[in-house]
């Protein structure tokens, strides 16, 4: 009888030094949350312009645009042209652009914004077009030189619904050139659907 207490006085106390050792390493892992402060802080210094931001600057300016669109890569593709004017705004954070285009004899206007994501290293693209009337957001991605960006997408087929995805590259050819290639996966192969070349007016 006693050695039964015994064990089972020794199997109590394992239990309880297994219960304290448990509750010791909760209290490691479940660490007091940050201040407000403490956060606001992290937020701003994260906000701040840094280097990555320097790569929007040559899109900076006002240009002249022309928009190629292919539907069937044997026949000349539809165009519409425009203007951009993209300048820095909020201390350096975002470029904004705004468009005005024509398109058979109509004009339409678009707005945008472009940034940097330091949460996520990537940079960030927002667009409202008054052509399609629809509002886009993408993260995009660099070389380290900045001279090309590139980005996944997947939007919805305006005469059929039928979603489809693709990917945009931006390639800043020189100080007065950009070109966006648009490319789209049709039939299961990747086809360029779109083109827009920018030139500098000033």
């Amino acid at each position: 009888m006693k050695a039964m207490l015994k064990a089972t006085g020794m199997t109590a106390a394992l239990a309880i030094g297994l219960l304290v050792l448990a509750g010791l390493n909760r209290a490691q892992d479940e660490k007091a949350p940050p201040s407000p402060a403490a956060v606001l802080k992290a937020i701003a210094q994260a906000g701040e312009p840094g280097v990555e931001h320097k790569k929007l600057q040559p899109f900076v300016g006002d240009w002249t645009f022309t928009l190629k669109m292919w539907t069937d890569p044997s026949q000349p593709p539809a165009q519409l042209q425009g203007t951009v004017q993209r300048k820095w705004i909020m201390g350096g954070r975002f470029v904004q652009e705004s468009v005005r285009g024509e398109c058979d004899g109509k004009t339409f206007e678009g707005m945008g914004l472009l940034g940097y994501d330091s949460a996520q290293k990537k940079f960030s693209s927002v667009k409202a077009c008054g052509f399609c009337a629809k509002v886009t957001s993408n993260c995009l991605t660099a070389n380290a030189s900045g001279t090309s960006f590139t980005c996944a997408v997947e939007e919805c087929c305006p005469l059929t619904g039928e979603k489809i995805k693709g990917r945009d590259e931006i390639l800043i050819e020189s100080n007065d050139r950009i070109v966006v290639n648009m490319y789209r996966n049709v039939g299961g192969k990747e086809v360029k659907a779109m083109e827009l070349v920018s030139i500098r007016t000033k």
